[in-house]
């Protein structure tokens, strides 16, 4: 799956209210292949486009 689609399944998610925030990687079935998606994409991370803000050990919201 792309990563714009994830991106815009996990903002969907938590605006829907299926998924409240701080959320984890775990609590999107979509991630399993890809557990590490939200880690790489949170903020401080200059390698990859920052869509999230880590508030916790696994733990983060939408940026």
């Amino acid at each position: 799956m792309r990563q714009r689609n994830l991106v815009q399944q996990i903002r969907d998610a938590v605006r829907n209210g299926n998924v409240k925030e701080p959320f984890k990687s775990s609590d999107f079935p979509f991630l399993v292949k890809s557990p590490s998606f939200i880690s790489k994409h949170s903020l401080g991370n200059r390698k990859y486009t920052e869509y999230f803000i880590r508030v916790g050990r696994e733990q983060y919201k939408l940026k």
